[in-house]
């Protein structure tokens, strides 16, 4: 994002909606596979079934939390950019400084989510949705078990948005600039169409972060 562009609080939340929605049977297949559940089935296309079909449990919940998650690191990431910039700061540290910041603190936050709905996933499962997976898993690990594997999520999470918003940025530096002015018609759109390709095709969580 420029320096002093409008940062599009609905345009983030929208964006980061419709990828968590189109990508949820490739992280329940994911979560299912990386952290070592069964997907029973006598064929290999029945396993498969299980990976990525019925019953989505959990899907609201995972949806919520992948949405504000990715919306929260890239419209902060944005608006601390400009800031940064305005202020002086070099190219660099303005992208990747308030990356680093809001991300790790993004995942801090949303951990929680990511344990339940991960647990919920279990295809042996008998929790009914995600309420009943953090109270299981306070009862049987406490309140830090909530927490468990926070830092290598972290640690593997932190790079992998500095390096997307680093490459979103330089992306829409050589994308076409906006030809309508900031509230006629079509600029809007303008600015959607520009930023669609980076800021969608950057990253596809897997099942310990968002």
């Amino acid at each position: 994002m420029a320096p002093g562009a409008q940062v599009d609080l609905i345009s983030y939340l929208s964006g980061a909606g419709l990828a968590a929605l189109v990508n949820f049977p490739l992280w329940k297949a994911a979560a299912i596979g990386q952290s070592g559940f069964t997907a029973q089935g006598p064929t290999f296309f029945a396993r498969l079934k299980v990976l990525l079909g019925p019953p989505y449990k959990g899907v609201a919940a995972t949806l919520f939390g992948m949405t504000w998650a990715r919306a929260a690191i890239f419209y902060c990431a944005d608006a601390g950019r400009d800031r940064m910039l305005a202020l002086g700061a070099s190219p660099a540290a303005a992208t990747a400084l308030p990356a680093v910041g809001i991300s790790t603190l993004v995942q801090v936050v949303n951990q929680p989510i990511v344990r339940g709905t991960i647990t919920i996933q279990d295809p042996s499962s008998r929790h009914a949705g995600l309420v009943a997976a953090l109270r299981h898993i306070h009862a049987t690990r406490g309140v830090s078990g909530l927490w468990h594997g926070t830092v290598p999520a972290v640690a593997k999470t932190v790079p992998k948005y500095v390096v997307a918003i680093w490459v979103k940025d330089a992306m829409q530096e050589l994308l076409p600039k906006p030809t309508a002015p900031p509230g006629a018609p079509g600029h809007r759109s303008q600015v959607l169409q520009a930023r669609a390709c980076p800021t969608s095709s950057c990253v596809t969580p897997a099942p310990t972060e968002r």
